[in-house]
């Protein structure tokens, strides 16, 4: 098995399950209790490497979540209930290449009355900033995108999008569950009055993401104050967002160069295939190859038997060929394209040996391409 897949979900770390671990056969007990089980459970309970992993301050808020997906629900759900409800400010934004829980939540928010616009991406797969600038509007309450699409890697240009939102006074919340662990970012400066992310993608445990809001940004949590907390998923995040800060520079060199290894290995063998955004700022461990003329969903299906897991997008994520066409590339690219991701945890030894797999199931899939065509 060769998982280049880390963007749907990562390994869990060793940290992240020793944790766990003593958190469900030892401090077990619930944190709301008042004898010394309890309370010693709320004493250990310290987020402090979740701050740090995302440079975020002690006057932020912190709510710890189930998922990045419940985080993001969250977020939309405060804004409409504390903003959209009270003043009539009921406009969100967001972009074409959003994952399943934004655009969800922002479905169910219409059918409450709100209006949401959709931002185009332009040629690099970056939103475009001045077609942005033009949905905002006197209403907008609004403007919620990712830091990094977890498909293409591309970084999207949130300084500037930051920059547009305080100019025109509309609340921002970016989703960093592709960045962060990648990339060196920072909640405290970006200017940003929201910020989410998954742990399953930094190697924590299913079932774990995070919440950040800026002091004075409206936040109404989902389970109010007093729930038990779930203290073996929350301890495994920060374990696992420990993990993530102390390899930060580790997946800007190694996991980059072993990205730019897996193009160039492919390259070699198929030079017909195209790396896609290799000239626009993208996460370290990302990149989406274009293989002319096969199929992505029979290529996919030929690198699952030969142990190379890679990713097309799915319900969750959009499918990869939707983020490409919104991108400008041509039909036949977007529905020849996959997407890998690395994580710190990928050798040197399966990169060189995907490679060489992927370029097999790439000739086989043209070789039964020309037979067929032949025949006809």
């Amino acid at each position: 098995m060769i998982y280049l897949d880390n963007h749907s979900a990562t390994q869990p770390c060793s940290a992240a399950i020793k944790q766990m671990q003593s958190y469900l056969e030892e401090h077990w007990a619930a944190s709301y209790s008042p004898h010394k089980m309890g309370q010693q459970l709320v004493s250990n309970l310290a987020n402090q490497p979740i701050y740090d992993l995302v440079s975020a301050d002690e006057s932020d808020s912190f709510v710890f979540t189930s998922s990045g997906a419940e985080s993001i629900c969250q977020v939309l759900w405060s804004v409409f209930l504390n903003v959209s409800r009270k003043d009539g400010r009921c406009h969100f934004i967001t972009s074409s290449s959003e994952d399943a829980p934004t655009m969800q939540m922002l479905k169910r928010l219409e059918e409450l009355g709100c209006y949401v616009k959709i931002a185009p991406l332009d040629k690099d797969g970056k939103i475009d900033i001045a077609a942005l600038k033009e949905l905002i509007g006197s209403r907008t309450a609004l403007i919620s995108v990712s830091v990094a699409n977890g498909l293409t890697g591309v970084i999207q240009p949130i300084e500037e999008i930051a920059a547009l939102a305080k100019e025109k006074n509309v609340l921002l919340h970016l989703d960093a569950t592709y960045a962060v662990g990648k990339t060196y970012f920072s909640f405290s400066e970006i200017g940003a009055d929201y910020l989410t992310f998954s742990g399953e993608q930094i190697h924590s445990v299913k079932g774990s993401g995070a919440l950040f809001a800026k002091k004075g940004a409206p936040l109404s949590p989902f389970i109010m104050k007093g729930a038990a907390i779930d203290a073996p998923s929350f301890m495994a995040l920060g374990a696992a967002a420990m993990q993530a800060s102390l390899y930060l520079d580790a997946m800007s060199l190694e996991t980059a160069r072993l990205r730019d290894l897996l193009e160039s290995e492919v390259q070699k063998r198929s030079p017909l295939v195209k790396p896609l955004f290799k000239d626009t700022l993208r996460l370290p461990n990302t990149t989406t190859l274009v293989f002319p003329g096969a199929h992505q969903e029979a290529l996919t299906f030929l690198l699952n038997r030969k142990g190379v897991y890679a990713s097309t997008g799915g319900f969750y994520a959009p499918h990869l060929s939707r983020v490409l066409l919104a991108s400008g590339i041509n039909s036949k690219d977007a529905e020849s394209a996959i997407s890998f991701s690395l994580s710190r945890m990928t050798t040197e030894e399966e990169i060189v040996k995907a490679a060489s797999l992927i370029s097999d199931a790439f000739h086989l899939l043209q070789t039964v391409s020309e037979d067929l065509f032949c025949k006809q």
